[in-house]
């Protein structure tokens, strides 16, 4: 069965920590015609500190020759860090056992965006020294011995970065897609879903979010989030950025609908998205029926009375 050809190269589900994503990523990975590179493993490189936005902020309006020396340097470690499987020794996303050859096209993109390569002291290596470190720096200069200077880089422009990051993406996840949608599971920040996810080439991303009531239960129970006054200003802070937002690449949609009329978000979904509409999903709306209310075993009275004051008009219609 063919795919319509208008149908993207890359379709993105981003969510706002807890706010339903999970099941329109479950539909969608579950329908069996899209390509999940990463078997559902959320893709952090885009907005991960120091990653690909850090990247390209170092590269344009934050310029400056160290922070863009020190920005690569830093992108360097967060992709070993992400490259590297969770153990007793450190938390990782193990995208090299996902993607074998992840670290090696984020080296072939580094070469393509680094310029200007030249050793040279700086005084943000001498600020991000160790105690020890400096200690032992100091004592070899003392014995007289010199340390080389370390390679300084510079960046290109952030028009370019991009460019490379999204050739970058489609070696990475379309080289064995054999021509089918790649679906990407967070690869980009629900806060900012348009800039997050320009490093793919022919993207929609679907921003899916929920009552601040039940977000709010949740973040409580697996993230310890528990100011209710804190999470106010932050739901809020979210919304004003997403309100702004209005852009052809995005649809926006809440969990609460997509479960209780989920065919006919369904319906407008895959009609967005130009996939398949004969396509059937082995996800099961119903068993996500029970992830809305929560709250109200979970949250006290005055919590949900404070939430009420502040943030009603943001609740999910009955």
């Amino acid at each position: 069965m063919s795919m319509n050809l208008a149908a993207p190269s890359y379709i993105i589900v981003l969510g706002t920590t807890y706010s339903g994503s999970g099941a329109v990523w479950d539909y969608l990975a579950g329908r069996g015609d899209l390509y999940d590179p990463l078997c559902g493993e959320e893709y952090q490189l885009p907005q991960v500190p120091q990653g690909l936005m850090s990247l390209e902020a170092a590269a344009g309006h934050a310029f400056h020759p160290a922070s863009a020396d020190f920005a690569v340097t830093m992108f360097e470690d967060v992709v070993t860090r992400l490259a590297r499987p969770t153990s007793r020794w450190g938390f990782g996303k193990d995208y090299s056992r996902r993607i074998r050859s992840f670290q090696s096209a984020v080296e072939v993109f580094l070469n393509e965006i680094t310029i200007a390569h030249l050793p040279m002291h700086l005084d943000w290596h001498k600020l991000m020294q160790s105690p020890l470190n400096q200690l032992l720096v100091r004592l070899a200069k003392r014995l007289g011995i010199s340390k080389s200077p370390r390679m300084t880089r510079l960046l290109v422009s952030p028009a370019e970065l991009v460019d490379a990051a999204q050739s970058m993406h489609d070696k990475l996840m379309k080289s064995r897609a054999n021509g089918q949608t790649v679906i990407l599971n967070q690869a980009g920040s629900g806060w900012n879903p348009i800039e997050s996810t320009k490093y793919f080439r022919d993207r929609k991303v679907i921003l899916v979010s929920r009552d601040p009531r039940d977000q709010f239960a949740e973040m409580k129970k697996y993230k310890k989030a528990c100011c209710v006054e804190g999470f106010i200003q932050w739901y809020s802070q979210m919304q004003k950025r997403l309100a702004r937002i209005d852009d052809p690449c995005l649809i926006k949609i809440t969990f609460e609908d997509f479960v209780r009329i989920h065919e006919k978000v369904t319906k407008e979904l895959v009609e967005y998205l130009f996939i398949n509409k004969d396509f059937t999903s082995s996800y099961e709306a119903e068993n996500s029926r029970p992830n809305i209310g929560k709250y109200r075993t979970r949250l006290s009275s005055r919590e949900i009375r404070a939430i009420d004051e502040r943030l009603s008009f943001f609740y999910a219609k009955e």
